[in-house]
């Protein structure tokens, strides 16, 4: 028997968890290093103060060396000329007493160099050695010995000062090279967070951007794939509504074709039948009027074709004129006029009376009602029956076109287009639709502008975005409707 290894397949795209631990360890590395040089750039700084400090002190105690051995040599020269008789006695004093001084400061330099370098031997032995001398040769010229003092001072005082000059400038000299190397070892550690600066920074960006750019690639794809699948389900509905348009379409013409071929056949011989086969015809007719009218609003609506043509207009006459239509369906249509003016296109409101009166006939209860009252600055015209209502898995939807329900249309007789068409109408005239069940009564709501001003207010589209499809609220920043100036006709259904 042949079995089959599965290959094991391997992720291409890291989790955000992986990359999260990335960035944290990467972060982490970059701190420690950074720290790591932060600590050794303070103690490279801590030493080369030290080292600063001791050049200071071995300076100071060779610029002391040479001061005293130079005062003594003074106090000397004034103390033969004051022999001679070519100085007086108050110049040499002071001469001594400069030489005193200079003995002093030598000292305390020496045991400060002595101190920062740890009580080196050389350096306390070789100042004690010129301080005792320099000290000798002092009292030797108080004693007025000034033979004794200058043999002494340019043989052992010499000597001693040279011995403390020499050993003191061999730690100047060390110190001085130390100094020199820990600046320049300072420079180059210095120059370090420079350079993770100037090359880690921009690499964390370019790596942080990548993953940024990497999160809005995939955002957008997702957002593609939203939008094909969006537009394959519209194809897919344009393509039932083909298909289910035949057979909505065909019924109301299979009726007038069939009466009206019985009416030629026979003729008028019974005028009580011919007039209900009339009175068939013409209320089919009108079904199919009303079909088509939806068809052509809806298409205009989306080719952004649709026009208006908007005045003040009185709802009871242009209500009324619709409901003799409709009453051929044995259902009395009840009217209440609170408000019977508002800003609209006479034949869109006698297209969305046809179509809520007869969705209202067709699927409500017995008692139909038309209400109009005043909302704000809206008119609210309300169809409502006392039928069981819309399931509330359609009543999402009712408002949508070309939506099905399963191979059925939402609404029988509204070629799949629901009432979306009265919708449109509404928004195109500057007002809205929606629907609601209060108790036991079916309301459809449609609310008009009351006034011009109210129209142009109420226009912005995007309120109106949330209430169409994606492809048709993506079209709102074109214009979708035409609104024309307030015009007084009586009959324009070529306006449609």
């Amino acid at each position: 028997m042949r079995t089959h290894r599965k290959e094991r397949s391997t992720p291409t795209n890291r989790g955000p968890l992986h990359t999260a631990i990335s960035g944290a360890v990467i972060v982490a590395a970059v701190s420690l290093l950074l720290v790591a040089v932060i600590f050794s750039n303070t103690l490279v700084a801590q030493r080369a103060a030290e080292d600063a400090r001791i050049l200071h002190s071995a300076e100071a105690t060779l610029g002391a060396t040479n001061l005293a051995l130079k005062a003594l040599g003074q106090a000397v020269l004034l103390a033969e000329d004051e022999a001679l008789g070519v100085a007086n006695a108050d110049t040499k004093v002071a001469a001594i007493q400069e030489a005193y001084m200079a003995l002093s400061d030598l000292s305390a330099a020496s045991s400060l160099l002595d101190a920062t370098l740890d009580s080196d031997t050389a350096i306390s032995e070789t100042a004690e050695t010129s301080k005792s001398t320099g000290d000798e040769v002092l009292s030797l010229l108080n004693a007025d010995r000034v033979e004794e003092a200058g043999l002494l001072l340019a043989g052992p005082g010499k000597q001693a000062f040279e011995a403390l000059r020499d050993e003191t400038a061999i730690h100047r000299n060390e110190k001085m090279e130390a100094v020199a190397s820990t600046s320049d070892l300072i420079s180059r550690v210095g120059n370090l967070p420079a350079f993770l600066a100037a090359f880690l920074i921009p690499g964390l960006a370019i790596l942080s951007y990548r993953r940024i750019a990497k999160g809005q690639l995939k955002l957008a794809e997702v957002q593609l794939d939203a939008r094909l699948a969006s537009e394959h389900q519209l194809v897919r509905a344009k393509d039932d509504f083909v298909a289910n348009i035949s057979h909505e379409l065909r019924t109301p013409l299979t009726s007038i074709f069939g009466f009206s071929e019985i009416l030629l056949d026979q003729g008028l011989i019974d005028p009580e039948q011919s007039m209900q086969l009339l009175a068939i015809i013409n209320s089919e007719s009108g079904e199919l009027h009303r079909m088509v009218e939806d068809l052509l609003a809806a298409a205009r609506s989306e080719a952004g074709t649709l026009s208006v043509q908007q005045s003040l207009i009185d709802l009871a006459s242009t209500i009324n004129s619709e409901i003799p239509k409709s009453g051929m369906a044995g259902k009395n249509v009840e009217t209440n006029f609170a408000t019977e003016h508002a800003w609209g296109d006479r034949e869109r409101v006698r297209h969305i009376t046809r179509d809520l009166i007869s969705n209202a006939q067709r699927y409500g209860g017995d008692s139909i009602r038309v209400d109009c009252e005043q909302q704000g600055d809206h008119v609210a015209i309300i169809v409502s029956d006392n039928g069981p209502g819309v399931e509330p898995r359609k009543a999402v939807r009712l408002f949508t076109r070309y939506v099905h329900d399963g191979n059925e249309p939402l609404m029988v007789g509204s070629v799949g287009l629901g009432l979306s068409v009265v919708r449109i109408l509404a928004e195109a005239m500057g007002g809205d639709a929606r629907y609601e069940r209060v108790g036991d009564w079916s309301k459809f709501i449609v609310r008009l502008p009351i006034s011009e001003q109210a129209a142009i207010d109420s226009r912005l589209p995007a309120a109106r975005a949330g209430s169409l499809p994606p492809q048709v609220a993506a079209g709102l920043d074109r214009p979708s409707f035409h609104v024309t100036r307030p015009l007084v006709e009586e009959n324009s259904f070529e306006a449609v």
